[in-house]
């Protein structure tokens, strides 16, 4: 007899999370278990569940929301943030869905609660030891701050949260007893992420002579993921060393933050006076096909990043990988392999500068970034380990 799952899923727009689930579910055993996902609406993730036609039954419920700093009032159309206010409404929200939810795991006959994402492992902790069900957490993010730190430790230790998947040995060590855990890398479809299948826009779109460098980046605009950073290496890239390369950042803000990140990044480049290098591509669905025109992939971040898709990604797509030891970052670069992993204390101008002056290293790295995304991160082997944890809940 089938076993049922409801995945619990607040990252419905184009963040990770919401990202590495689909590519789960793309790949997952829909012979032995039945799918329902709980989500607050219906978004990109909706979009890619029901492109590839995956037999996942969708709840929405708007008391599950996206983020709990998510705006509840609105105005002439515009959304108007309350901070402390937002955030009370929408945990008043989970207590109410923690009472109406008895009705989705009744009439879905909910075996297993899987958690994505950092509200959702909380609210699924507390879920699973209300009405009895074992619980999966996917922990696809460090935290910092002492009090959620705090809050997944203490609720990591609750009898039904049976396993604790981790993105990282790095996202792993966060917790102070870890012998539920076990680390699985975030997973890409290799077979979609590859320059054979992907359409490259970047060159065209932005009339980029083939001959020019393009360094590049993407993510999420917001402060941790260091960008501001991204364009000082590329102000000593183009003023001291002269190099005539294009620089491109791929991505933009989230609602929940506000809009002067991007515009403090666009100063810095008009201050530096590399207007006319620096491309802000802005928010883009399709990601891979901008990435497909880079020549080297630099990744900024100098905090704990768990295990940063867009690197996978890059990976997947032949790029050398450029980064910092830190987090799930330097797990996956190989240094002098695929890429350059950088102490968090040194700079990574000379390393970028030799790729730039070097056509067969950007080639050989490139050349084993895909290698490895093939054998380690294609998200059919990803999908295998998930559901061989999950099986064995069941056996």
């Amino acid at each position: 007899m089938k076993k049922n799952i409801l995945f619990l899923n607040h990252s419905v727009r184009d963040g990770g999370p919401g990202k590495s689930l689909f590519y789960l579910l793309k790949h997952f055993d829909y012979s032995s278990y039945n799918v329902n996902v709980l989500i607050p609406s219906k978004n990109n993730f909706s979009e890619n569940i029901e492109k590839n036609n995956l037999n996942v039954n969708q709840i929405i419920d708007k008391n599950f929301p996206e983020n709990l700093k998510k705006p509840n009032l609105n105005m002439f159309g515009n959304s108007i943030p309350l901070f402390f206010i937002d955030i009370l409404i929408n945990i008043l929200r989970l207590v109410f869905l923690s009472i109406t939810i008895k009705d989705i795991i009744k009439d879905n006959k909910i075996d297993l609660l899987y958690c994505n994402g950092t509200q959702a492992k909380i609210f699924g902790a507390i879920i699973g030891k209300i009405y009895n069900i074992k619980t999966v957490w996917h922990v696809r993010n460090i935290q910092k701050s002492f009090l959620l730190s705090w809050f997944i430790n203490s609720f990591s230790k609750f009898n039904n949260v049976s396993k604790i998947i981790c993105v990282s040995k790095a996202t792993s060590n966060q917790f102070k007893i870890n012998t539920k855990n076990i680390v699985i890398n975030n997973g890409v479809d290799t077979s979609e992420f590859s320059l054979r299948s992907v359409n490259s826009k970047l060159r065209e779109e932005y009339n980029i002579d083939s001959k020019k460098i393009i360094i590049g980046t993407a993510g999420r605009i917001v402060p941790r993921k260091g960008f501001d950073y991204f364009i000082e290496v590329c102000k000593q890239i183009s003023h001291e060393f002269k190099k005539d390369c294009i620089f491109v950042i791929v991505g933009d803000t989230p609602f929940y933050f506000k809009q002067k990140i991007m515009e403090n990044l666009k100063t810095m480049v008009k201050e530096y006076n590399l207007e006319d290098k620096f491309i802000f591509t802005g928010y883009k669905n399709d990601v891979d096909s901008y990435i497909a025109d880079f020549d080297i992939f630099f990744i900024p971040s100098r905090y704990p990043d768990p295990f940063p898709r867009v690197v996978v990604e890059s990976m997947a797509l032949s790029k050398p990988i450029v980064g910092f030891d830190i987090g799930g970052i330097g797990e996956a670069i190989d240094d002098g392999i695929n890429g350059f992993s950088i102490d968090t204390k040194d700079n990574p101008i000379n390393k970028l500068i030799g790729l730039i002056e070097n056509d067969d290293l950007r080639l050989n790295m490139g050349f084993n970034s895909r290698k490895k995304a093939v054998n380690n991160y294609d998200s059919r082997i990803v999908a295998n380990k998930v559901l061989k944890e999950i099986d064995l809940l069941f056996s």
